[in-house]
């Protein structure tokens, strides 16, 4: 009985045309790219040993970021609607104003910019159970509101 061979030469041929032509008609969208994430800086040592260093030690210094506005975004808990967004409440020093979606919040946060000492920095704090894409529709609309660095707080709903 004559053995059964696989032509793997054609095969190879047509996944480099493919991979060839994947390559070469790729449009990246406007908003991908690069986006500027606060984290925080780099403390500087305080031990002078590695035997110095306590790993159970909670941290004397609270790296925040010095925005004035945070945007806390709700999730929805019942089922039809889980993970979207309920509530958009932007928290500031002068309270907090709820409101109903991305396009009153871009109206709101461009009103609010010009008031601001720091016009560059704002945090979201998105609860656990948001889809992610709602945190970047959330990043987005910040960044079209003219602030450059949005940085992350914890999850409201999660207990520090």
């Amino acid at each position: 009985m004559p053995d059964v061979e696989l032509p793997v030469t054609p095969m190879l041929d047509m996944s480099f045309q493919l991979l060839a032509f994947f390559i070469m008609t790729f449009k990246p969208h406007s908003l991908e790219g690069q986006m500027e994430f606060n984290l925080p800086q780099a403390g500087e040592a305080r031990a002078k040993t590695m035997e110095d260093v306590d790993p159970n030690k909670p941290s004397d210094v609270d790296l925040a970021l010095p925005a004035q506005l945070t945007i806390v975004v709700k999730a929805a808990r019942d089922e039809a609607t889980a993970g979207l967004a309920s509530a958009l409440v932007v928290q500031s020093v002068d309270g907090e104003t709820t409101l109903p979606n991305l396009e009153q919040l871009e109206r709101y946060l461009k009103s609010k910019h010009a008031e601001l000492s720091n016009k560059d920095d704002i945090k979201i704090a998105a609860e656990s159970k948001l889809k992610y894409a709602i945190v970047i529709d959330v990043m987005d609309t910040c960044l079209r509101a003219g602030f450059q660095r949005v940085g992350f707080a914890p999850p409201p709903d999660m207990g520090r």
